[in-house]
């Protein structure tokens, strides 16, 4: 009987030990960090993302954008700019050497009537190049 309990653990540490490794860990070797300035390659309008409304105040950007052409993100403790590849409608992706990035922008409303800045909301999804992701809901202001 003590054999066959002795049996039964191992097989079950084993099967435990299996369906965990298979499992996808899609936050692992991306921690997205806040930037609190507008990186100085950028000369005008330019756009601000951030992962609240509440951080919106307290200038803690996740993203920074040149109005599309390039994009600045801090990750893990580097900050990585972002060349645009390609758009479609509101979907924009950017890509380095590390990283590939998309924003899709589903809402968007006009601050004024010179329609100089801007609101909107969306997603932003970034992953890297062992196919880890991480999705975030997003805010964003764009000015010139």
């Amino acid at each position: 009987m003590k054999i066959l309990k002795l049996i039964l653990i191992v097989c079950f540490s084993i099967l435990c030990s299996l369906t965990s490794c298979s499992q996808k860990k899609s936050n692992v070797g991306i921690e997205i960090e806040s930037i609190d300035s507008i990186p100085s390659n950028i000369d005008g309008g330019f756009c601000t993302f951030y992962e609240s409304s509440n951080k919106m105040n307290n200038n803690n950007y996740i993203m920074v954008n040149d109005l599309a052409s390039k994009a600045y993100m801090m990750i893990n403790h580097h900050l990585e700019e972002f060349v645009l590849v390609s758009n479609k409608n509101d979907d924009f992706y950017y890509s380095n050497q590390n990283f590939s990035l998309k924003v899709s922008i589903d809402q968007t409303e006009s601050e004024d009537s010179s329609n100089e800045s801007y609101h909107m909301k969306g997603v932003l999804v970034l992953e890297d190049l062992n196919k880890n992701k991480r999705e975030i809901r997003i805010f964003g202001d764009c000015g010139w």
